[in-house]
């Protein structure tokens, strides 16, 4: 089923999960070489509202309960709108940044980008100690009932008042992104071991594979 953007103006979050080259002399380089050149890249980009690099701390199928093959790193970027990010995929900037990070990589890289109606900027989720990105792929089902089983969720976590977000998918329109605040992993590990909140999550998956990946992002300037 696909689905329509309604507008090029809507903020967008992307997530990127790069598909790091494991050899240990390669990834110690990375640390010294990605600071320098992220900096070089991300600054001063038109339409770009805030980056985040990070680490995976834990990767999951939900349905399965098995883990979700990652490289540990991850970089996520707010944008204006569609367009921009557009722009800068195209540029001599991000050209010149695919040329650093080549040698590092296993192959290219494939961003995630969704888009809301109703909230901006990751609705804060971003800024908390650790980000929940939860993603349903491959759905099957109408929008208002994928919806219907995320907010059944936040009304499960009401209580704790854990910020949220969702958004549906830019490129992969068939995708859906929700996304939590947590200030501790204790806090995360607990909420989500509810049997009312497993609960909403089994349902959710009902309409595609969820994986889910708990983050800890750091908002570079």
């Amino acid at each position: 089923m696909q689905r329509l953007v309604k507008s090029n103006k809507m903020a967008i979050t992307e997530f990127v999960f790069p598909r790091l080259n494991r050899d240990p002399s390669l990834l110690q380089e990375l640390r010294k070489v990605l600071p320098p050149a992220a900096k070089v890249t991300f600054s001063d980009v038109p339409g770009l509202l805030s980056y985040y690099r990070g680490k995976v701390v834990k990767a999951e199928n939900i349905a399965g309960n098995a883990d979700v093959e990652h490289s540990g790193l991850v970089l996520a970027l707010e944008w204006d709108h569609v367009s921009s990010f557009n722009a800068f995929w195209i540029s001599e900037k991000f050209a010149s940044f695919r040329d650093v990070m080549k040698p590092y990589l296993l192959g290219p890289v494939a961003p995630d980008l969704f888009t809301s109606d109703n909230q901006s900027q990751s609705g804060g989720t971003t800024t908390s100690k650790y980000t929940q990105y939860i993603k349903v792929s491959g759905i099957k089902g109408p929008d208002t009932q994928v919806e219907g089983a995320w907010n059944a969720l936040i009304v499960e976590l009401d209580s704790q008042k854990t910020p949220s977000f969702s958004a549906w998918g830019v490129q992969d329109t068939d995708a859906f992104a929700g996304m939590l605040g947590w200030s501790s992993l204790e806090e995360s590990e607990t909420a989500i071991a509810l049997p009312s909140v497993k609960a909403c999550l089994e349902k959710l998956s009902a309409y595609g594979p969820v994986s889910s990946y708990v983050l800890e992002l750091e908002k570079q300037e």
